[in-house]
């Protein structure tokens, strides 16, 4: 992780992402600031703040010489956002456009996390240029941020764009643990041969978004792994790794498996500027190889059982 950066503030600290680069940025800046919504303030620095009302009067950034906000808050729930999508609007729109404005007048740069979601996926290697053309209400929404924030902001902003995020901590739900987690209790795992993506490991975002941060980076940015992956394959070698029958893995496409809401299929990105070398970039294969480890012993267990 770059530690030039600016001070910056986190909010929506309880979310995954914020979760990684909330102790992350505090190892610089052990009083960052970071918020909550309806969760636990654990310590002075940490406050309350509502998406759908903000307010960050209470957090004095200008006073206490902050220059960027990291805005991870949002609703995330692919299906709660197709489902709610006036009610959730109110949040990640119109309250993200809110909180926005009152950074700005701050002097606070905002850093705002969209998503490979802003995509149709028809084609896959999506640039930072590339036309948006969302077909799910989630990706919708954040197109929508990213079309307006050059306006508000007078263009002193950035755009971070993800594709498919992961963590190497057992149990932590993100997907290639959930795939070893289904096979190590001798589950079967359906996987879609079709919806292809960029895994990228979140300790590799963080080391991006610090290292654009001490750039002064401004506009729309890729951040993600040069690997493009399909979930089945990304399945197939997982069971290999952890000496499970690949007849475990159920080959389908997205459209079985995800009949509503219609996911984009092809969702990979290229990074339009060298954040850092390629092979800087976590592999892949090292990923799956420790993944498969965590599920080792849970496999012998198993078996034995």
């Amino acid at each position: 992780m770059n530690t030039d950066i600016p001070k910056t503030a986190i909010i929506g600290a309880s979310g995954f992402l914020g979760r990684y680069f909330l102790p992350a940025y505090r190892k610089i800046y052990p009083d960052c600031i970071a918020t909550v919504k309806n969760g636990s303030v654990e310590d002075q620095h940490m406050y309350d703040l509502d998406l759908y009302k903000p307010n960050i009067a209470g957090l004095q950034l200008a006073k206490r010489h902050y220059k960027e906000a990291l805005i991870f808050a949002a609703i995330t729930r692919v299906n709660i956002t197709e489902k709610e999508k006036v009610e959730v609007r109110k949040a990640n729109v119109d309250g993200t456009f809110e909180l926005i404005r009152q950074l700005t007048e701050e002097g606070v740069k905002p850093v705002f996390f969209s998503s490979s979601y802003v995509f149709d996926g028809k084609t896959g290697s999506y640039t930072d240029q590339s036309p948006v053309n969302p077909i799910i209400e989630y990706g919708k929404q954040k197109a929508e941020v990213e079309a307006q924030i050059s306006a508000i902001t007078k263009e002193n902003f950035l755009v971070i764009r993800l594709c498919k995020i992961f963590s190497l901590v057992k149990e932590d739900k993100t997907f290639l643990d959930e795939i070893a987690g289904i096979l190590s209790s001798g589950g079967t795992y359906r996987a879609a041969y079709d919806q292809i993506f960029c895994p990228t490991l979140v300790t590799d975002v963080i080391a991006a978004v610090s290292l654009l941060q001490s750039q002064g980076s401004t506009g729309i940015i890729n951040v993600c792994s040069p690997e493009v992956w399909s979930r089945y394959d990304l399945a197939i070698v997982l069971a290999r790794l952890m000496g499970v029958s690949t007849d475990k893995v159920i080959r389908a496409s997205l459209d079985e498996i995800m009949i509503s809401p219609r996911y984009p299929k092809n969702t990979s990105m290229i990074s339009g500027i060298v954040l850092k070398p390629v092979s800087d970039f976590t592999p892949i294969s090292i990923c799956l190889e420790q993944t498969a480890r965590h599920w080792t012993n849970q496999i012998l267990k198993t078996n034995k059982q």
